[in-house]
């Protein structure tokens, strides 16, 4: 796996392209050689996690950054040779997790936490689909329960609430408009077991991995 930083530069094509966040990632796709994948994937499938292209835009008031994990080591320049939005050549470098257990370590997190619920007539077509969890007392406990199955435990989190991430997906003529709630998940976590998290790395969490969420960062804890 290689992990890379990308900073952006303050250009007005640089801003609207950041402000649409699966075109980001099809552009990011062109340098690591892999497909878009169409959104609306089932979270919590039965097929194990496996290798992707993960992303997440991090922006403040002096920069925006994107950070980029990919199976293979990027070619930056087949995806912004000719789309000048980048400030200075991308930092890049192949990533290990040399993971143990009780191992603890500080993470950051930005997910679409969700949960199942039936459309009902006549609303609905009674067919079971994914909303949004807004109560941050649900928000911790849907982490909880995925880091259960990713192989950590949750000590302790911070949440902070992005809103609706809106952005609209093409396919030929085909136009969806998206509304992903976005949440960001700081804390410390203590891990479990090392191999199902190190898949858990390598396959992100939970859905909506098209629009930024799933790439969970891990660094040691400070102080």
């Amino acid at each position: 796996m290689y992990l890379s930083r990308l900073t952006l530069n303050r250009s007005r094509q640089a801003v609207q392209w950041v402000a649409r966040p699966y075109r980001v990632h099809q552009r990011l796709c062109l340098a690591c050689g892999t497909a878009s994948p169409v959104l609306g994937e089932e979270e919590g499938a039965t097929q194990p996690p496996r290798e992707r292209l993960l992303f997440r835009i991090d922006a403040d008031r002096d920069r925006t950054t994107i950070l980029v994990q990919s199976p293979g080591e990027p070619d930056w320049a087949a995806a912004f040779g000719e789309f000048p939005v980048l400030q200075g050549a991308p930092l890049t470098k192949p990533v290990d997790w040399p993971l143990q257990e009780g191992q603890i370590l500080a993470f950051r997190l930005r997910a679409n936490p969700t949960r199942r619920k039936v459309c009902s007539a006549p609303e609905g077509d009674g067919r079971k689909r994914r909303i949004g969890i807004t109560d941050e007392i649900e928000q911790l406990a849907w982490l909880v329960r995925k880091g259960e199955a990713a192989g950590f435990r949750l000590l302790r989190a911070q949440v902070r609430q992005d809103g609706l991430l809106k952005d609209t997906q093409t396919s030929g003529a085909e136009h969806q408009a998206l509304a992903l709630l976005s949440v960001q998940f700081d804390g410390v976590l203590q891990v479990a077991h090392p191999d199902h998290l190190r898949s858990a790395l390598a396959g992100g969490i939970g859905s909506g991995k098209g629009l930024g969420f799933g790439l969970l960062s891990l660094a040691p804890v400070r102080g």
